[in-house]
């Protein structure tokens, strides 16, 4: 990694590690601001659960084995996890989004320990979510809005997807598909797809955008199903297109693609980074990852260094700090996703001259 990215990767890197706390889980945000005594937040199990494979990556097994068995120790006895902060000796109800994003620590903890415990976890999880799932492909209950089953469920789909690597469950494959399936017929004519914000009919924030794409692109990949990659791809293109030539990404967009960008989305902008790498790669165009670094490059301006209200490394929700995404703090997983995209664009460039120098020896052959 190049020297300025691994300066930014490590500030992220001591950011999310201070996020951990003794007694299990990571704060879901720092303000001091907001929580002028303390700093952090309660523990939140959704991000804590998709910070496991970040922890991995950045050399840390053992604190990302630490929190996979206290994500377990949430969970209930039909496999669902629950929504919300944590509280001590009170337990949230399930919640269908948080599950999915706790499945993909338990995932990546099953795979790097081989350890029943983490499978059986994340298999019980899977299989929860699809009992739980209408016979349409939508969810009814257990949602952060009630009533309303999000587009950005696409990234409920890919974590169930990958539970079939350590049990092939066609009940669960299944009710992964009829999700995907249900979420394609909201697809709209500009590349959008409608009810992809956490409310219906308000504009969407970058961040949920990027999970909806992210969720179809990984899935296409893991069913090698084009259609879904076909739409996760769209979404990308089109915002790929936009930052060219704007050269910014708005912080959340309506529908009919109006774009709210008095603010930027921090968090949204490193996740739809990581979508163009996974396009420069699949597509084997390398224009998706040149424009992945720009935008980087805005990210890393926007890290903070030393500041009185910011804490050092920290991706903070919004740019400006007031902005509507997370106002006035700095989530643990706006950190989680730069360091990924950070991660990524190290390995990508390394790929692309590996692929080049190879170019080049085979065109010496005689």
């Amino acid at each position: 990694m190049e020297p300025s990215r691994l300066n930014a990767y490590n500030a992220a890197r001591e950011f999310l590690l201070s996020s951990i706390q003794n007694s299990g889980g990571s704060a879901a945000f720092y303000s001091r601001l907001i929580y002028p005594f303390k700093n952090w937040s309660d523990t939140y199990p959704e991000t804590t659960g998709y910070l496991i494979p970040t922890l991995f990556d950045a050399g840390h097994p053992d604190e990302a084995i630490a929190q996979a068995k206290w994500i377990v120790s949430l969970q209930y006895d039909d496999g669902g996890l629950p929504g919300g902060f944590h509280k001590k000796d009170k337990k949230k109800e399930r919640s269908i989004f948080n599950t999915a994003q706790m499945i993909q620590g338990l995932h990546r903890a099953a795979l790097e320990t081989s350890d029943p415990y983490f499978t059986s976890s994340a298999v019980k999880a899977s299989r929860w979510l699809a009992k739980s799932q209408d016979r349409n492909g939508a969810w009814s209950q257990y949602h952060y809005m009630k009533g309303y089953s999000p587009s950005y469920y696409s990234r409920v789909a890919w974590p169930m997807l990958q539970t079939l690597e350590l049990d092939n469950d066609e009940s669960v494959r299944n009710a992964a598909i009829r999700a995907l399936d249900y979420i394609q017929t909201k697809k709209l004519d500009n590349g959008f797809i409608k009810d992809t914000g956490f409310r219906a009919e308000a504009p969407a924030f970058l961040h949920t955008i990027a999970y909806t794409a992210r969720g179809f692109l990984e899935a296409g990949l893991i069913l090698d199903r084009a259609d879904y990659w076909n739409t996760g791809y769209q979404i990308g293109h089109k915002l790929f297109k936009e930052f060219e030539i704007k050269k910014r990404l708005a912080g959340a967009y309506t529908e009919n693609g109006r774009r709210v960008d008095w603010y930027r989305c921090l968090t949204g902008e490193a996740q739809i980074c990581i979508i163009w790498m996974l396009i420069a790669k699949h597509e084997n165009d390398p224009r998706f990852l040149n424009t992945s670094s720009k935008l980087i490059d805005h990210l890393c301006a926007a890290q903070p260094r030393y500041t009185l209200i910011k804490k050092k490394g920290g991706l903070a929700g919004s740019k400006p700090f007031f902005g509507r995404y997370i106002a006035m703090r700095q989530p643990n997983w706006a950190s989680k996703f730069f360091m990924d995209a950070l991660l990524l664009e190290s390995q990508s460039y390394a790929a692309l001259s590996k692929r080049l120098r190879q170019a080049q020896l085979e065109n010496k052959q005689p």
